[in-house]
């Protein structure tokens, strides 16, 4: 054997050791620290072996808990979006504010229960399957929904991240309206404007996530990083355009 063909012969085996070594399983903190550090590594672990239930229970459990806490400012929130809006006539106001008052307990109670089975009912698995739609079935990847719901759940530990940075500064401002985001430019008297509503559709944090999701979502079906970041970017861009102009409805919901 040459020389030369010595030298090929160890590159390819030095290729399939570290292709052996970025594609090991990781566990629960390897995925977790991975995700924020080197995102690929946890979605070829994940690739491997898919799961989803801890990265859920844990934004759950951290949007339970600062939500409970903050309450007071949540509900001075909605009271004030009451006493904003014209529909509302004096004498119903009072009676709403009056039964808002008497049933702080009960609304409680009702935002955990909301909180516990919409967020992965709507945000996990609903938004698993539109991704997981589109990269089946429109653009034809291979890959199946546990996969898609893992990248998901993992890609999402950006946003507990993003509570626990968002969430003193809701106290500090007393107000829910907090967004790392160009909205922060703007005065507090421009919130709830369109365009104060529209620039906080660009959050940090959220574009974070979103890249982080991106390259998942490229992994697990092997498209090219250029077409995983266009898919999601198109279907952000169309939720910004309806969350933008639908902004009063949205925020019925706290959405």
């Amino acid at each position: 054997m040459s020389k030369k063909e010595r030298e090929v012969m160890d590159d390819q085996i030095q290729d399939q050791v570290m292709t052996a070594d970025n594609s090991v399983e990781l566990g629960f903190w390897g995925n977790f620290t991975n995700i924020f550090a080197n995102p690929r590594r946890t979605f070829e672990s994940l690739d491997k072996r898919p799961t989803w239930l801890m990265p859920m229970l844990i934004l759950i459990l951290v949007t339970v808990i600062t939500t409970q806490i903050a309450f007071p400012i949540l509900m001075k929130a909605q009271m004030e979006m009451l006493r904003n809006n014209p529909n509302i006539a004096p004498e119903q106001l009072q009676v709403i504010e009056q039964h808002m008052s008497e049933g702080v307990a009960t609304q409680r109670i009702v935002t955990v229960v909301s909180q516990v089975i919409g967020t992965p009912l709507v945000f996990y698995l609903l938004l698993s399957f539109i991704f997981y739609f589109i990269g089946s079935v429109i653009l034809g990847g291979d890959a199946t929904f546990k996969k898609v719901l893992s990248v998901f759940s993992w890609s999402s530990c950006i946003l507990i991240l993003a509570s626990l940075v968002s969430f003193p500064l809701i106290l500090i401002k007393e107000s829910m309206q907090v967004s790392i985001s160009p909205a922060l430019l703007l005065s507090d008297d421009s919130v709830g404007t369109t365009l104060h509503t529209l620039l906080s559709k660009f959050d940090f944090f959220t574009i974070w996530f979103l890249a982080v999701f991106a390259s998942g979502f490229a992994a697990i079906y092997k498209f090219s990083t250029a077409k995983a970041y266009i898919t999601v970017g198109v279907l952000w861009g169309i939720w910004i355009t309806l969350s933008t102009t639908l902004a009063d409805v949205f925020s019925r919901f706290g959405m």
